[in-house]
């Protein structure tokens, strides 16, 4: 039998104009507030069940909820701590609101916890208003519609690549952690297969 599906989310606090699409991958889920992501969660009319901080960022709330105190001098970032979290609680399924932002070292880190979890067997992805952002090992499919670009890049090592139904396709490519060949692909067909051999891949969906 396979392993229930428990579903979570991470609300992080990178600075964002656009918070309506929290609501939609928000429902249903358990909802994990990294520090001063709790006041966008609350803006967007969400309840935390759980907030972790060491609120350098932010007051600490008072809300009706559980709270996990950090200290501000840490080996890892307050978003990491809430991933490490979801998954100590069994949740093998998460999502990054928030975590795509100004700082680009905060935006990497919050990719790494994403390969983080795969390595784990874990699905995560970072999820903006306008980008989606996974890891890809093997074959997967993905459809047009919301998304009008794709694009990928060999993660720390080089995979072999096979494109089909996209504007660019491959077949056998040896995709090196430098090349920049498979940025702002798009949909020839309703469906794009992706196939990466030997390594593993950063799809990113985006749009303008």
């Amino acid at each position: 039998m396979a392993d229930e599906i428990k579903k979570c989310v991470v609300i992080s606090g990178a600075p964002e104009n656009d918070i309506s699409y929290y609501g939609r991958y928000a429902q249903g889920r358990y909802i994990i507030c990294a520090d001063s992501g709790y006041k966008k969660c609350l803006k967007a009319g969400l309840a935390p069940d759980l907030i972790i901080g060491d609120f350098d960022s932010s007051l600490r709330p008072d809300v009706d909820c559980e709270i996990i105190d950090l200290q501000v001098r840490k080996d890892d970032t307050d978003t990491f701590h809430c991933v490490n979290e979801a998954i100590s609680r069994g949740y093998n399924d998460i999502v990054i609101l928030g975590g795509i932002g100004s700082r680009v070292d905060h935006t990497y880190s919050n990719i790494l916890a994403v390969n983080y979890c795969f390595d784990k067997g874990i699905k995560c992805e970072l999820i903006n208003g306008l980008n989606r952002i996974f890891i890809v090992q093997g074959e997967v499919v993905i459809e047009k519609g919301e998304y009008k670009y794709f694009s990928l890049f060999s993660l720390f090592d080089k995979c072999t690549v096979t494109i089909t139904g996209a504007q660019y396709e491959l077949d056998g490519y040896v995709l090196e952690p430098s090349s920049q060949l498979t940025q702002s692909n798009a949909f020839k067909d309703d469906k794009v297969v992706i196939n990466a051999v030997g390594g593993k891949i950063i799809l990113i969906l985006c749009n303008d």
